[in-house]
């Protein structure tokens, strides 16, 4: 069993996949995560919720990735 460039975007796909399912409103405001505010919060904390909010332009190309990597899967077999 080989670790090979494929699996590691395989890996980040699905790492991006699930970041960008995350609903501001709905998730991350129960943290008071919905906003970046620089004076109360934690630089670690604003850096995390601007990556958060720069992956939300992501959605289209992960969508092509996605069905890149399944088009593969179904061609040379899942394993």
């Amino acid at each position: 069993m080989g670790f090979s460039i494929y699996d590691l975007f395989k890996t980040g796909l699905l790492l991006t996949n699930a970041a960008l399912i995350l609903n501001r409103p709905r998730f991350l405001a129960k943290y008071g995560w919905d906003e970046a505010n620089p004076h109360t919060q934690s630089p670690l904390v604003v850096q995390a919720i601007n990556l958060h909010t720069a992956m939300q332009y992501l959605k289209v190309p992960v969508i092509f990735c996605n069905i890149f990597l399944i088009l593969i899967e179904l061609i040379l077999g899942g394993g």
